[in-house]
């Protein structure tokens, strides 16, 4: 019986605030639009496992959600998913914003961080925006953390140009202890496929909807088939808290679902490398974000962590 051959391998958790770059980093290190972005707040709402492979290591990096103030049901299952994220994980990658690094807010972080034993890193993203003083910038952004919060290394990287994203990876790796995989070297996620294509329809409403409505929205995908000419028949239903924001979402004239149905369409079949026909409906659920049966049926399930 075959052996697996030892390497590099373990988990890191990726912890930051909302819209520091979690999921673009991500993305950035298994070259590959796995997570959904957006430039709004809890895009990522449950943790999402990237998995990188290469010859000699295989690192499974957890993106979480954005860490903020918890007001309703769906804000505690994301904060309890934050700390699910650090459970027996072998290293910790906060990530920062240079861009707003100046805020309060880290103690939040500091919080989380400071009770685990893994080593931490820390990234400072967008590099790539402003000019900069590393020393005096390191040193700034370091006050913003407890003294006994020991980072072993900080990296200046730009997740969406994949700047110094390599060298991040390669010193993981030297952290990381010698194992085994654990799954297999083609596999990008343990994700289940429906839950993915939710969350593209998702990030084409939070693309294309104004204001909070994209926070009250949920999308389930009911239904996946291939038709006899190989076409994706996809039937899914994006939930909303209010008969206004239904009437939004449709549009005038049914524009709006049809606008987001398309982006949707087009990211879909870039995803399963198949051609798809998706149908979309909408559905109103009023105050679901603070109903234990309707979250857990849209994904949210508290049990589960």
């Amino acid at each position: 019986m075959a052996v697996d051959r030892v390497i590099k391998s373990g988990f890191v958790s990726i912890l930051g605030l909302p819209n520091a770059g979690k999921s673009s980093f991500l993305n950035a290190v298994i070259n590959y639009e796995l997570a959904i972005t957006s430039r709004k707040p809890q895009t990522t709402r449950k943790n999402l496992k990237g998995i990188y492979n290469d010859e000699n290591s295989q690192i499974v990096f957890v993106d979480t959600p954005g860490i903020h103030e918890v007001k309703n049901k769906l804000d505690d299952y994301m904060s309890k998913s934050i700390s699910k994220s650090i459970d027996d994980i072998d290293l910790v990658a906060v990530i920062v914003d240079i861009m707003t690094y100046d805020t309060d807010n880290y103690y939040k972080i500091d919080k989380i961080i400071s009770k685990v034993n893994a080593k931490k890193i820390l990234l400072i993203n967008k590099c790539d925006l402003i000019e900069y003083d590393e020393e005096e910038l390191i040193k700034k952004i370091k006050s913003k953390f407890d003294d006994k919060v020991n980072f072993e290394k900080t990296f200046f990287i730009s997740a969406l140009k994949k700047k110094n994203i390599k060298n991040t990876i390669e010193f993981i790796k030297k952290e990381l202890p010698d194992g085994n995989r654990f799954y297999s070297e083609d596999d990008l996620t343990d994700e289940p496929t429906k839950q993915i294509i939710a969350d593209i329809i998702r990030q084409q409403c939070l693309y294309k909807l104004e204001k909070e409505i994209p926070h009250g929205i949920a999308v389930i995908v009911e239904s996946m088939k291939k038709s006899k000419s190989k076409c994706m028949n996809i039937v899914a239903k994006i939930i909303c808290e209010r008969d206004s924001h239904k009437g939004i979402i449709i549009g005038k004239n049914g524009i709006m679902i049809k606008n987001i149905g398309t982006g949707a369409r087009i990211a879909i079949e870039r995803f399963i490398d198949n051609k798809v026909n998706l149908k979309l409906d909408v559905v109103v659920k009023n105050n679901w974000r603070d109903e234990k049966t309707l979250l857990a049926n849209y994904g949210y399930d508290g049990k589960e962590l």
